[in-house]
């Protein structure tokens, strides 16, 4: 606080010496050092007292802050989800019924049936029976893709050894 030098001080302390006289200067000097120690803890509260009230304000400013950003994010979701409403709207008045949204029926012309029946009517019956093993249901042949694509199990020959 205030910059006293050594030769300062021995020359306050003479004066108090000469002024006050030895039997009073400890009495003074123990009251002198209360009263600067209540004043130093009263300024270190005054301190820190102020420090909070800074962070409370800068706490509160964070607060509004935040509450300004949350309702903003809220009217913005509100405005987004009429936008949305709106479409849908839009849309739901567009949209066809069930069974008109439904694809196109696949016949057996696309899976290539016709071909096969040509073949087959061509046929006679008694060569129509040998060709049935021939013919497989869709069922079947992907039974039998699946199980060509599995691994094979295949036993690893046990070397014996003659003792």
């Amino acid at each position: 606080m205030f910059d006293f030098s050594f030769a300062e001080m021995m020359l306050a302390g003479v004066v108090a010496l000469i002024v006050l006289g030895p039997e009073r200067l400890p009495i003074v000097a123990r009251k002198t050092g209360e009263w600067v120690g209540k004043i130093q803890r009263l300024a270190a509260n005054v301190k820190s007292e102020l420090a909070s009230n800074a962070q409370i304000a800068e706490f509160n400013q964070v607060k509004t802050d935040l509450t300004h950003a949350a309702e903003n994010i809220k009217h913005d979701l509100q405005d987004f989800g009429k936008h949305i409403q709106k479409q849908t709207d839009e849309i739901s008045s567009e949209i066809l019924p069930a069974w008109e949204r439904l694809p196109e029926q696949k016949t057996p012309a696309d899976f290539g049936m016709n071909e096969m029946e040509q073949s087959l009517s061509v046929a006679d019956s008694g060569s129509l029976k040998n060709m049935s093993w021939q013919i497989k249901s869709l069922r079947k042949q992907a039974m039998t893709r699946k199980r060509d694509m599995r691994p094979r199990y295949r036993p690893t020959p046990k070397l014996r050894s003659r003792r």
